[in-house]
């Protein structure tokens, strides 16, 4: 898949990523902000990046379609490949 491509699913695999990211925060005791989709995505991102489960962008490329596109490509690589989602 070349890194530019686009994701099938990759709204719903975003909306995932946020779920699960946020469950793994609850569950070491970090309460992320239940705010708009924009700074929630960007705070499951910057969770993320902290455990290090997904690598950090660009300082260039930190902005919010990015963000979400990471976050999908991390869902999809996650996900079991009988998945729907996948």
């Amino acid at each position: 898949m070349s890194k530019t491509a686009k994701i099938h699913n990759e709204d719903k695999l975003v909306k995932k990523a946020i779920e699960v990211g946020l469950k793994m925060a609850k569950m070491q005791g970090i309460d992320l902000p239940s705010s708009t989709g924009p700074l929630k995505a960007q705070g499951v991102y910057l969770f993320l990046v902290g455990v290090n489960q997904i690598t950090p962008l660009p300082d260039n490329k930190l902005d919010g379609p990015n963000i979400k596109h990471r976050l999908a490509l991390w869902m999809h690589s996650v996900l079991p490949d009988n998945d729907p989602l996948k």
